[in-house]
């Protein structure tokens, strides 16, 4: 039909077009090739906390900066609140995941990050140690109700288990629901 030039075709002669154009598309979509199914793919960031790599979902991360250069102290919170730090503009609570969890303090190294999260009305930066990157999942590999001992096992429900290596689920939306958490004063 390329090149042909533009005429008024009759109703009649239009449908035989339309339909000889219908039976071209059907032929050909049979030499196309057959669509595979692709497995489900579950996407996380890896990091550490206190030595333990854990994922989160990305969909909980908002942003990952690198450790804040300056903190303003808040008098009377708890030792896991490190400070404020002005981000773009905006005051965000800073809390070091660690200490949180009963560790150590976070070192203000090259390697160490604040994962920014906000979620159920809370927005705040998270210390941690060391960001490993992104991870891909296939969802198969999903353990279910996996459980973890410790101040870790509050917020870890799942986890992936991949060539013999178990990467836990750290939630943050657990994490953030957590009435101790939202609550940073002595």
């Amino acid at each position: 039909m390329e090149g042909m030039a533009v005429q008024a075709l009759a109703p009649g002669e239009l449908m035989a077009v339309l339909a000889e154009i219908e039976r071209q598309s059907r032929v050909s979509a049979l030499t196309l090739p057959q669509v595979t199914v692709t497995e489900e793919v579950w996407e996380g960031l890896a990091y550490s906390i206190a030595g333990v790599h854990v994922v989160s979902a990305m969909s909980e991360i908002r942003e990952m900066l690198p450790y804040p250069v300056q903190l303003t102290h808040v008098p009377g919170a708890q030792p896991w609140m490190n400070g404020l730090a002005n981000v773009r503009g905006n005051l965000l609570p800073v809390i070091d995941l660690q200490v949180y969890l009963g560790g150590k303090h976070v070192v203000p190294e090259k390697r160490a990050r604040m994962l920014i999260v906000r979620m159920r009305g809370l927005e705040c930066g998270l210390l941690v140690s060391a960001v490993l990157g992104m991870r891909h999942f296939p969802e198969e590999r999903r353990l279910s109700n996996a459980r973890m001992k410790g101040a870790l096992g509050h917020y870890v429900f799942d986890a992936f288990s991949v060539e013999g290596e178990v990467w836990p689920i750290f939630s943050f939306s657990a994490l953030t629901a957590d009435p101790a958490f939202r609550s940073a004063a002595r």
